[in-house]
Formats: structure tokens, C-alpha cells, sequence
């Protein structure tokens, strides 16, 4: 059974942001923190299903070096880019490889 996630940003300072799910996408999701958290690459990926039933990737990141989290636009800038993050860089050139051979 697919569970369904939803994530909704903060807008700026003072203000909330909000995971919404079901208790199964939930536990994943919690799997994939630890995971992401404890593995060498400090990233991992986890399929999400939004109300819609459609599938979307949720990236979990945590080793972003000092000097990029110190220009690391915030979630509520225009200019926020996550995917510009050398981790993710990588992270997306080694699956093109993968996906090539």
C-alpha cells in the first residue's frame, strides 16, 4: 500500500513549516532520516506519494560542508536550490552513470 506525504516549507522567519502523512509514510520516512544520517554517503533518497497517488522523490541530505550551508539560500528565497548542493551534485551525476551503462 502506498502511504501518502506531503511537505510544506516554512515562508520565512517566525513561521511553520509541516510534514503531513499517513503513519507508514511517516515510519519510512523516519527510516530514511537514520539512514541518510548514519550512511557514508550522507544522503539517500525515499519515494513519497503525494493525496494525488503520484510518486515524487524526497532527498534527505546532511553532509553539506560549512562553507555551503554559509550561502545556502533559505527554503523561503526565490533563489533556494537545493539540488545546486555538491552532495546532490554528485549524488545525481553518479545516477546518470549508473542509468548510462
Amino acid at each position: 500500500m502506498k502511504a501518502r506525504l506531503h511537505l510544506y516549507p516554512h515562508t520565512g522567519p517566525g513561521t511553520r513549516g509541516y510534514i503531513v502523512g499517513e503513519p507508514a509514510a511517516l515510519r519510512s520516512l523516519a527510516r530514511h532520516l537514520e539512514d541518510a544520517a548514519r550512511g557514508l554517503a550522507g544522503f539517500d533518497i525515499v519515494e513519497c506519494y503525494g493525496s494525488d497517488g503520484h510518486a515524487y522523490e524526497l532527498a534527505l541530505v546532511c553532509d553539506v560542508p560549512e562553507e555551503e550551508w554559509q550561502t545556502l539560500p533559505l527554503p523561503s528565497d526565490k533563489q533556494s536550490d537545493p539540488a545546486q548542493l555538491a552532495v546532490v551534485r554528485t549524488f545525481d551525476e553518479l545516477k546518470q552513470q549508473h542509468q548510462d551503462k
